[in-house]
This record gives structure tokens, sequence and C-alpha cells, in this order.
């Protein structure tokens, strides 16, 4: 499996050259607003007011790194990191800017909060943990229509800087499109300690298994699933994104929610989990069609999908601003 960001190893300390840098994030699309290109004729007229070519104007450069997984027009979550050259960006207040092109006026902005991932050390988990997975930034992107967007972060301290990442956005085909009906697939139930690491590879095992998704989807309760697996999870998010989703269940508990960790690869009676390859995966990860990991689906009381979290790491904060109102 390819994990959320192209496949590369998310791993990387604070002295990493920006070529290491780019290469351990397996970022895809990325691109940067530079300010004005040297060489540039006095005759060439101002960038239009307002436009992404206009933000990047005297601004330095940063890295905005996403997943770059298609999306539906409308409001999408937008998770994503920021990075320079000494690494990454953290607990800063972004401002989103969206556009089809550099020159028309953009719109936004849209504005990015920083989740802190805590979950890791709060819940013990001892699965394999990228350095990268300290936080992460959301915001809700409106997109107008179809077509390759460009959103632009800006971010103001000392210095001002931009960065770029491009949204391919598409009107079909999206795996657990917003809006659509939650696939109904049953998922292997255990409670106790050896038949759930039957069942997932999280170390130790979770306990977000004690409810089929299939009968979480028609009890009348708003279900949180993920997609994942802690030991096999090539970008090392899968752990701490399950582990933000036990914060959350641990606060709500099953009486006003359904929460499920679908394994991607089951160990079996021997909890020796198969090869990480696309024949091994586990029926209802197939059935659901998702292509890497990890993702965070929240689902209403009707079985309908109201928000998606993914590819890549899931903060508790974004977890639960999305399933609170459905409570």
């Amino acid at each position: 499996m390819t994990d959320s960001l192209g496949g590369q190893d998310w791993a990387m300390s604070s002295a990493l050259t920006r070529r290491e840098l780019l290469a351990a994030l397996g970022v895809v699309g990325l691109g940067t607003i530079a300010a004005s290109c040297t060489g540039r004729s006095s005759a060439v007229p101002p960038p239009n007011a307002g436009s992404l070519e206009d933000l990047g104007k005297d601004a330095s450069k940063i890295q905005m790194i996403g997943a770059g997984d298609p999306v539906n027009p409308g409001k999408q979550t937008m998770s994503f990191f920021l990075a320079t050259d000494s690494g990454l960006v953290t607990e800063a207040a972004p401002k989103l800017w969206l556009a089809m092109d550099r020159t028309s006026k953009a719109a936004g902005p849209f504005a990015a909060t920083w989740y802190p991932l805590l979950g890791y050390d709060k819940t013990h988990d001892h699965s394999p943990r990228s350095p990268l997975a300290v936080g992460v930034y959301s915001a809700e992107v409106d997109f107008p229509s179809a077509g390759n967007w460009t959103l632009a972060a800006e971010v103001t301290s000392e210095t001002r800087s931009v960065g770029t990442q491009v949204v391919p956005v598409v009107d079909s085909g999206v795996v657990a499109a917003l809006g659509s009906k939650a696939t109904s697939v049953p998922t292997p139930v255990a409670t106790t300690r050896h038949g759930l690491a039957e069942i997932c590879t999280r170390t130790p095992p979770d306990h977000m298994h004690y409810i089929s998704l299939d009968e979480a989807l028609n009890n009348g309760k708003p279900t949180v699933v993920s997609f994942s697996t802690p030991l096999l999870c090539e970008a090392q998010m899968c752990g701490p994104t399950v582990d933000e989703q036990i914060l959350i269940f641990d606060n709500y508990g099953p009486d006003r929610a359904n929460f499920i960790h679908v394994e991607e690869f089951l160990p079996g009676p021997d909890l020796k989990p198969p090869p990480a390859s696309p024949n091994n995966l586990a029926p209802a990860f197939k059935a659901w069609g998702f292509v890497n990991e990890p993702w965070v689906i929240i689902i209403d009381a009707k079985g309908v999908i109201r928000s998606r979290l993914g590819p890549g790491v899931a903060a508790a904060g974004q977890i639960d601003a999305a399933l609170s109102p459905l409570l």
C-alpha cells in the first residue's frame, strides 16, 4: 500500500535539508509562490490585486504539504503541514486563499487551526510513529467547481511567508464522498485481548472492535470509523490517528456514538499480519475502496457520510468538531 503522501516515509529530523525534507514527505503537487522573478522588465505590469501572485509578492517561501487526493466541489476539510528548510512550522495561525490560477482574484481567507496530536502518549501506544506526528493544520475550504485549484497558505509572524498546494477537484469518483451513504459491511468483533490481537495490529490492540460496522450503521447512532494499520502503515501515521480516535471514544463512550477501527491487514489466529499488499487487504477495507491510509470517516445516525479526514493523520480536535454536531 502507498502512504497518504505518495509512498515515502515521513520520518525526518529538524536538520534535514529542503530536498531531504520534501523527499521524506513524498510531496505531490507542491508549489510555492515566490517574490517577483529576477530579471523582470520594468514594463511588466504589477500583479492583479487580490491574486495569488499578488499574495506572494515580497513574501518568503514556505512549503505547504498535503495529501493531494481528489475532493468534490463544496466544503471540504483540508489537512496539511507547513515546513521550511529547518523543519515543521507548528502552532501558527495560517490564512488560506483559493484560486483557479495565480492571476485571478483569490477567495478567502479561510482560517486554519493547529491541532496537536496528544493521543500516542496518553493511550500508551507502542505502534510505529512518525516524528512528524506532533500536530496538523486543518481548515474548511469551499471549492466552487471541478478543476485543479491552487490553495495558498499565508503565515505572518516576524516575516510573511506563502506556500501553495494544488488540489484536484472532481465531480465524481471520490471514495467516501461527503453526502453519500456509508458502505455497510461486516467487520470483525472481539473483546478479549487475544481476540483483539487477531484483528488489530496496534500495540496494544485498541478496543474499538466491539461492534461490527454494518450493525453500527443501523443502531441510530453516529459512527466514527478509522481505516488504518498501525503496525504496517508506511507513513507511520496510522497509530497516532487511531490514538486520537481513542481519545474521542473515551470522552463520549459507546452509548452516544459508535467507534470502530477497521484494520487493513488482519493478523489472524497466529497474530502475524500478512505482507502489506493489495491481495491481503481485509474485506471491509477493500469493500470501501481505499488505496491509501489512514482515513477517519464520520457518519450520521442515518448512515450518511458527513466528514472525511484523510488520507493522513487526523487529530482528536478535528474528529470532535465533526462528531459533536451529530450527537
